[in-house]
């Protein structure tokens, strides 16, 4: 029994079973990496960053809007103005929306119908395409889900529909990434697989690394996504990509050490157990601090708050489980299979000699200087002229979909920030709805439209996006001029009509009627009186009448008599009359006297009225001239910059549209409202972060000194997360970059145990590196047209250029240190050595990222092109460095301190004093000083 527990540890049997439990657990455990994609993918912002605060806000928000997405219907008709017809067979899909909107989770709709203030925000100009923005319940669904059912749902004939939303696009760009990554990986696998099968002309080898690579990455794979899953931790929609990139080129290349060193001890007569023994006490130290070097440049990562950048840790875990099964794994089957490992060529062919390393380090150890300016004139304009030019738009690389051209659609017709509008949430401590918060809300939108890169402003004020004119104070004021001007004319009228009036009383006429009425009363007194006196001589006449007419008998005096007393009758009948006439007169003048006072009354009563409208037309006139004053004044103060604020009466704030306008804008206790913001490029542009801090620092200011000041402001929406994301990624990337880079050239620097060459190979690499990004930019320019890498593709290229440095440096470092002979003795052997490795590790390097080509997208492209170049450029370059500063390492100090000073011409009298002789190369090397001929 003991014998068969000896026989299976020495053929290690007991890793190869280990190994079959940890990938089966790995399978069975594994969760679905699509769904951890969708979910987990996106960048994780910290609570206390704007866009988070955002959420929290929105999600408290009530109206029955807390915990909603906000999605745009658009609808747009490519042919262009859309017609009554098409109008109404958006207003017919949109009220078929109404009606089921409980089916889809729509808890608002806002168009241009039932919002007719927000039609500048929902109808294009060119009058081409509508917006009917929905609020989704989070309950609905997934954004994918919503989409999908929404998109069929708007679809209306004649015209092109989308559902489009920053969420949406995101999502979007997940799943075209996810739909990508198995292809990808298999793809990525199937490279590595025909690379060490050319290597070794062989198909069983390559059927080995095919396998330590799978189980390396699957057991890495479901450790990340577990600890995501159930552990919410970093998670990048790259992972499956960056893990594979890193664990696959380090298993080719620590495979490719491993069977070329057991080759070569097979073919030397060794029994595969014991030859594979000995590769792992050869290669186990080399493969051991590559291993070391990796896992702690990349887990130290895991320190970063950045989400995506934390992400990156778990390729410290995949380099150690990787190291693990380059050691334990690999040496399995390379104990059972032993020469048939190469089958079917299972000679070792003949090797040729590569010298292109040797010429380069002959080059730089020939002339130090004159190589190290070559290389600076060659790669230093590339790697100086790096620039971080990185782009954050996630619709990049979509192709065909309804979102993203959604996307466009409005960015075509409405602006390029249409779609991806920012929102700044304002919390106030009161209510919003009173003249005084309105008016600061109001100056706030104007002074963040007068802004630059802003290309419009909605608020509860401005629902439109342009000032509603009856809600300002030269409306008001106009109008107010207007009356006045119409009560000055009427004041004018007026005043005409007094003088007029005052003309036709004719006081001057009336007073020369009074006189001849009082004439006329003096005539008729007279009259009266002779009247009277005739009267009384008729009364006598008639007394004597009568008295002869009793007396007289005689005929004569009878005749007499009887005419007497005809006179008599006569007489009595004027008597009468002139009673009749006197009693006539008497009232004539009575009434004659009462119509003389009375018109002597209606004279003074006439005076005073004309006094008074006299009186009158003075106060009309000054009041005229008080109102023209007013006027001028008014007519001046409504061309003021004054008159451009806002003035809401009651009545106007009672009114239905701004209660609308309060119930779209303004949370529901009216103490926290939301202005959006378009601005006037997409949100991957650089200066996106730039822009939204100036907004905040404007609206700070703008608010200072006010009702609303103190109150809390914050920004959501793409832009907002974008620039977050830049911020962050920005301030943390310079510190990635010096950690996992000062971690490798420290390690390197132990292993080498010399300061001054390991950080000379490091910085040949450094420079390689910005010279490869610089290139690339050049060539995805002129390939593309757009040469802004993707933010991403740092942090992706960064995997494999740093395992191709640890690999060869660490290589060159052992190289190094395990020399026992003086440094410019090592130089040009030690770097032949190592570079007779170089084509292959080149090559394996090459055929590690062309798999990432099959995905067609400009991201992973751009991370081909930069490993490529790194790999190439450095190969080239690091032979002439090492050598020519390892000389100048030696050389330099060995020179004496007056050499330095000295005049040219005693130089020259020196060399021509100094006997001539033959110099070799050797002789060179033995001419310097013991000391400086030893290890920096």
């Amino acid at each position: 029994m003991q014998e068969r527990i000896r026989k299976l540890h020495h053929n290690r049997i007991f890793a190869l079973v280990f190994w079959l439990i940890v990938v089966f657990a790995a399978i069975v455990t594994l969760p679905n990496v699509k769904t951890i994609i969708q979910y987990d993918g996106q960048p994780q912002l910290a609570n206390t960053s704007q866009p988070v605060k955002a959420t929290q806000i929105q999600n408290t928000w009530g109206r029955n809007l807390n915990g909603t997405y906000t999605v745009n219907a658009v609808f747009n008709n490519p042919d262009g103005a859309l017609t009554n017809k098409q109008l109404a067979a958006v207003n017919k899909t949109v009220s078929n929306l109404q009606k089921r909107s409980s089916y889809y989770g729509i808890q608002k709709i806002t168009t241009m119908t039932n919002t007719p203030t927000s039609k500048p925000q929902l109808f294009s100009k060119d009058k081409s395409t509508e917006i009917v923005q929905l609020a989704v319940s989070h309950n609905q669904g997934t954004v994918r889900q919503i989409s999908s059912q929404l998109t069929g749902q708007i679809a209306t004939l004649g015209l092109k529909t989308y559902v489009t939303s920053p969420e949406i696009v995101s999502d979007a760009a997940n799943e075209h990434i996810a739909s990508y990554t198995l292809i990808v990986i298999l793809m990525t696998l199937l490279v590595a697989l025909v690379a060490m099968g050319i290597l070794f002309a062989s198909i069983i080898a390559p059927i080995i690394t095919f396998l330590a690579i799978l189980i390396s990455y699957i057991s890495t794979l479901s450790l990340a996504t577990n600890l995501a899953y159930h552990w919410n931790f970093a998670y990048s929609e790259y992972t499956p990509i960056f893990l594979l990139l890193g664990i696959s080129l380090f298993t080719l290349l620590t495979s490719f050490w491993f069977f070329r060193e057991l080759r070569n001890h097979i073919d030397d007569g060794m029994e595969s157990q014991e030859a594979t023994s000995k590769v792992i006490q050869n290669l186990g130290y080399r493969i051991l601090i590559s291993t070391l070097s990796l896992t702690l440049a990349f887990g130290s990562l895991m320190l970063f708050d950045f989400s995506t950048i934390r992400a990156y840790g778990l390729l410290g875990i995949g380099f150690a489980i990787t190291g693990i099964a380059s050691v334990t794994l690999v040496p399995v089957f390379a104990g059972m299979l032993g020469a048939s490992l190469f089958w079917p060529k299972k000679t070792r062919p003949k090797l040729k000699n590569h010298k292109l390393w040797h010429s380069l380090a002959r080059f730089g150890l020939w002339q130090p200087w004159i190589a190290i300016l070559v290389v600076i004139y060659l790669i230093g304009p590339f790697a100086y002229g790096y620039r971080n030019q990185l782009n954050y738009d996630n619709s990049t690389d979509i192709p065909n979909n309804q979102a993203v051209q959604g996307a466009r659609v409005l960015s075509a017709h409405f602006g390029q920030g249409k779609a991806t509008p920012v929102t700044l949430y304002l919390q106030a401590n009161k209510r919003l709805d009173n003249q005084n918060q309105l008016y600061q809300l109001d100056n706030l939108t104007k002074k963040l439209q007068a802004q630059p890169g802003v290309a419009s402003v909605t608020s509860v004020t401005q629902p439109g996006g342009q000032p509603i004119t009856q809600y300002y104070a030269s409306t008001q004021l106009g109008n107010l001029t207007n009356e006045l001007t119409g009560v000055v004319g009427q004041l004018g009228t007026v005043r005409n009509d007094l003088k007029s009036d005052s003309t036709n009383l004719k006081q001057k006429t009336l007073q020369s009627e009074v006189k001849r009425l009082q004439k006329l009363t003096t005539q008729t007194s007279a009259l009266v009186s002779d009247s009277s006196s005739l009267q009384t001589a008729l009364q006598t006449a008639q007394s004597k009448s009568s008295a002869t007419s009793t007396s007289s008998s005689s005929k004569q005096i009878k005749r007499y008599i009887s005419q007497l007393n005809s006179v008599n009758s006569q007489l009595n009948a004027a008597l009468s009359a002139l009673s009749t006439l006197s009693s006539d007169v008497s009232t004539t003048n009575s009434d004659t006297t009462t119509a003389h006072s009375n018109l002597n009354n209606y004279l003074a009563t006439i005076k005073a009225v004309n006094s008074s409208l006299k009186d009158s037309r003075k106060q009309v006139s000054s009041m005229q001239k008080s109102l023209n004053k007013m006027y001028l004044y008014l007519s001046g103060l409504q061309s003021s910059e004054a008159a451009k604020s806002l003035y809401l009466s009651p009545t106007q704030i009672a009114s239905g549209d701004f209660q609308q306008a309060l119930v779209n804008n303004t949370d529901e206790k009216v103490q926290s409202t939301f202005l959006t913001i378009t601005l006037k490029h997409a949100p991957n542009a650089n200066d996106t972060a730039k822009t939204l801090d100036q907004l905040k620092q404007v609206a700070t200011a703008q608010l200072r000194g006010t009702v609303l000041e103190g109150s809390p402001l914050t920004f959501a929406g793409q832009p907002a997360t974008t620039a977050t994301i830049q911020t962050q990624f920005q301030h943390d990337l310079p510190r990635v970059l010096a950690l996992v880079f000062g971690i490798t050239l420290l390690l390197l620097i132990i292993f080498s145990r010399s300061l001054l060459q390991a950080s000379y190979w490091f910085l040949t690499f450094l420079a390689s590196t910005a010279a490869s990004y610089q290139l690339t930019h050049l060539l995805m320019k002129w390939l593309t047209g757009n040469g802004d890498f993707n933010w991403q593709v740092p942090l992706l290229a960064f995997v494999p250029v740093t395992v191709l440095a640890v690999v060869e440096l660490t290589q060159l470092a052992l190289s190094y240190r395990l020399n026992d002979a003086p440094l410019l003795d090592w130089l040009l052997p030690g770097i032949h050595e190592v570079g007779q490795t170089m084509r292959h590790s080149l090559f394996i390097v090459i055929a590690g990222v062309l798999g990432l080509l099959v995905a067609e997208s400009q991201t992973l492209t751009a991370v081909v092109l930069i490993t490529i170049l790194t790999a190439i450029i450095f190969n080239l370059t690091l032979p002439i460095m090492a050598a020519s500063f390892g000389k100048l390492s030696v050389v330099l100090p060995a020179q004496k301190p007056h050499e330095f000073h000295m005049p040219r011409r005693k130089k020259r009298q020196r060399r021509a004093d100094r006997p001539v002789k033959s110099v070799t190369p050797s002789d060179e090397t033995k001419s310097t000083d013991t000391d400086a001929s030893k290890k920096d």
